[in-house]
C-alpha cells in the first residue's frame, strides 16, 4: 500500500485484512472474495484501472459441509486435494488462470467463451468418470460468464464477475450454466448442446440476467 494514504484508509485496509483471515479460516468464500476485491482495489490508490475481457468461470463442491460430515476430517482432506488436482489440470489444459481458490472452489479467468465452455465441460466429464470407474467423486456446479472487468496486481474485478459467481450460485450438482451470450459460444463445440435460455434473478444484480443450461453429457466421456 502506498504509504501517503490518510490514517482512515489504512485503517480500513487493517480491517479488511482482518476480516480476510477470519474467512479463510471459516473457509467462507463469499467474504473472502469480497475482502480480496476491496484490497486489490485499496492497493491501486485510486489509480486507473486496466479494462480487459474474460470468461470467467467459478465452480463449487454442491453440499460439502453434509459430505465432511459424512465421511470425517481426514477423508475430506484427501478428497479436495484430489479435487483440486483435478480440476487445476483442466484449467491448465484449456489456458485457464486460476485466480482465488477458497474453501473448495475456485475462480478462474480464460481468454475466451470456447475454451472456459471446453475446460467446464472436460471437469465434469472426469468426474463422471470417476464415479463409474471408483464408485465417486463429488458434484460439483460450474458457471461462466464472459464480461469486461477491471484487471488488478491480484485479479480481476467488477460487475462482471459478481454475475459470474451468482451465475454459478444457480447451478446444482453436474451442471454447467452459462450467460446467454456466453452459452451461445458453444455452439462451436459439437459435443456441448446448449438449454433454451430463461431469465433468472440473481443476488444483487437489478436486472434478471439470461442464462442457459450447458449439456456437457453429449461428448464421449473421459477420465
Amino acid at each position: 500500500f502506498r504509504s501517503e494514504s490518510p490514517p482512515d484508509a489504512e485503517r480500513a485496509r487493517q480491517l479488511v485484512s482482518e476480516v480476510l483471515a477470519v474467512a479463510g479460516e471459516l473457509e467462507l468464500e463469499p467474504v473472502d472474495r469480497a475482502a480480496r476485491e476491496l484490497l486489490a482495489t485499496a492497493a491501486l490508490g485510486g489509480a486507473s484501472q486496466a479494462r480487459t475481457t474474460r470468461t470467467f468461470l467459478f465452480t463449487d463442491i454442491v453440499a460439502s459441509t453434509e459430505l465432511i460430515g459424512a465421511i470425517g476430517d481426514a477423508a475430506w482432506v484427501d478428497l479436495r486435494a484430489w479435487h483440486d488436482r483435478a480440476l487445476r489440470a483442466q484449467f491448465a489444459a484449456h489456458g485457464g488462470q486460476e485466480i482465488d481458490h477458497a474453501g473448495d472452489g475456485f475462480f478462474v479467468a480464460f481468454p475466451d467463451p470456447r475454451s472456459a465452455i471446453a475446460a467446464a465441460a472436460a471437469i465434469q466429464r472426469s468426474l463422471e468418470a470417476h464415479r463409474r470407474e471408483h464408485g465417486f467423486a463429488p458434484a460439483v456446479r460450474i458457471g461462466i460468464h464472459a464480461a469486461e472487468a477491471a484487471e488488478t496486481a491480484t485479479g480481476f474485478v467488477g460487475r462482471g464477475v459478481h454475475e459470474a459467481a451468482r451465475i454459478a450460485a444457480i447451478a446444482g450438482g453436474g451442471e454447467i450454466i452459462a450467460s446467454r451470450s456466453t452459452a451461445e459460444a458453444a455452439g462451436m463445440l459439437d459435443d456441448v448442446k446448449v438449454s433454451a435460455p430463461r431469465a433468472v434473478p440473481l443476488k444483487g444484480i437489478a436486472e434478471p440476467v439470461e442464462v442457459a443450461t450447458l449439456d456437457w453429457r453429449q461428448g464421449t466421456p473421459r477420465a
